[in-house]
């Protein structure tokens, strides 16, 4: 279910004058119903975008607020009222928005139901961040995973404080909530097992395992991201991160295949196992075009142009709509064609990205590509030798293709216009290292001037 807010100007408003703002009720093919409010407001002050007023307009600092407050509270009964009624009996009459609008207005904006609990109001708002970020598929997974961990640490406080109503309410946030936030996270592996209820107050959670600070580091900017929208949007008035430690993120060494791994794992006989032999292929084609995993299943047929594979990446979409155009090798025009009668318009045989993970370690072991190597344990900070097909996921696709391309030409900004990066992305430099043979290279140099 979305909820949007819009305008529609035609030439003949005037300068100054107001206009309604209309709401539209979106629930795939159960509702999409479309009625006009009685916020009113400049069509020169209105951001179609944000569904608000313009940060940067000239408009009063009281009317943004009372604007943002009219569409909060009205989206907040709306929904209210379409989940009651969905769950009432699931029919959603032609005029059902018209008549909850009329309600909303005749009550005086009142809540349908005083008892209620807050915990809606958090999740209405973070839908409403996310509907305006536009996100992948990928990127809305990873909120959705901090939502339900907001929904934990509500259950932790309840049960381990005797706070049995407690919610966690975006406006009264600050940083000692913050803070305690991020120790329940930090430590949510062993606050599960010391209050079993959070687990069956939370039943859709899955395995939570120890967490490290690189962990944390990526959920805390992603509720940061939406804290940042709520200051913005002028739903809160302090924003809660000032002051706050952000956690750090270190990585280690970038761990990739070698050229020599690659052609191994293409040259090995897979006709005992064709289901495997199928994700090989999808596996050595991402080591040879370098495209992260969301946009790899997404690449249809039509994406190949002139002998090379063309995509905008979703990820970075928002900051930059640049085309990324990939030449094709031999080893991935091979593929390419082996697939052309593949039925539909996808260019590989995808399956699901987790099962494709899965899949990716049987081929590095079925292929023998098994030997040790060292890496950061994000959790502990200490060293761990793992075999590499242990930790083979389709990340290892895009390190390789990164790694090996930046050890033949040792230049950033040509690998990142082949990776989708944008230009300049600290991102990109946990990708490279400098190996041992760049640095026989450096050596020599000194050979040469002697």
């Amino acid at each position: 279910m979305t909820i949007k807010f819009k305008i529609r100007v035609s030439r003949r408003i005037k300068e100054g004058e107001l206009v309604p703002v209309y709401i539209r009720l979106l629930d795939g093919v159960a509702c999409d119903q479309t009625v006009k409010t009685r916020i009113l407001v400049r069509p020169d002050y209105w951001d179609s975008r944000a569904q608000g007023i313009k940060p940067r307009c000239l408009c009063p600092d009281s009317e943004k607020r009372k604007l943002s407050d009219d569409i909060l509270s009205l989206r907040s009964f709306v929904s209210q009222m379409y989940y009651d009624k969905k769950s009432a009996d699931g029919i959603i009459p032609a005029d059902w928005l018209a008549s909850v609008i009329r309600k909303y207005y005749k009550d005086g904006g009142k809540k349908p139901d005083a008892t209620t609990p807050a915990k809606q109001t958090f999740d209405l708002l973070y839908d409403r961040f996310l509907d305006d970020r536009e996100l992948g598929e990928g990127r809305k997974r990873h909120y959705e995973v901090l939502r339900r961990m907001i929904h934990r640490y509500e259950s932790y406080v309840r049960c381990s404080r005797g706070r049995g109503r407690y919610t966690f309410d975006v406006v009264k946030t600050d940083r000692d909530i913050l803070e305690d936030l991020y120790d329940y996270i930090e430590n949510e592996f062993e606050y599960v097992q010391r209050f079993p209820e959070i687990l069956k107050a939370n039943p859709e959670a899955r395995e939570i395992k120890p967490r490290g600070e690189n962990y944390l580091s990526g959920v805390f900017k992603e509720l940061r991201a939406f804290f940042n929208w709520a200051y913005r949007t002028k739903i809160i008035e302090a924003f809660p991160f000032e002051g706050f430690t952000m956690p750090s993120e270190r990585y280690g060494s970038p761990i990739y295949l070698s050229l020599d791994d690659v052609q191994t794992i293409w040259s090995a006989d897979f006709s005992s196992r064709p289901a495997l032999e199928a994700q090989r292929d999808v596996f050595v084609f991402q080591c040879n075009v370098g495209c992260r995993v969301g946009d790899l299943l997404r690449l249809k047929k039509q994406d190949v142009i002139n002998g090379a594979v063309e995509y905008i990446p979703t990820k970075t979409i928002k900051e930059t709509a640049r085309t990324v155009v990939v030449p094709l090798n031999k080893i991935a025009l091979e593929i390419v064609a082996k697939y052309s009668d593949l039925p539909g318009d996808s260019l590989l045989p995808f399956i699901s990205s987790v099962n494709y993970n899965d899949s990716i370690k049987d081929v590095l072991e079925f292929a023998g590509i098994t030997y040790l190597v060292t890496e950061l344990d994000t959790v502990t900070r200490k060293e761990k030798k793992v075999h590499i097909n242990d930790i083979a996921s389709s990340h290892l696709a895009r390190r390789t293709f990164i790694g090996n391309i930046y050890k033949l030409v040792k230049d950033p900004n040509l690998v990142s216009a082949l990776t989708g990066h944008v230009e300049g992305s600290r991102a990109f430099t946990r990708y490279r290292d400098i190996d041992m043979d760049m640095k026989r290279d450096l050596v020599k140099i000194l050979e040469s001037n002697r």
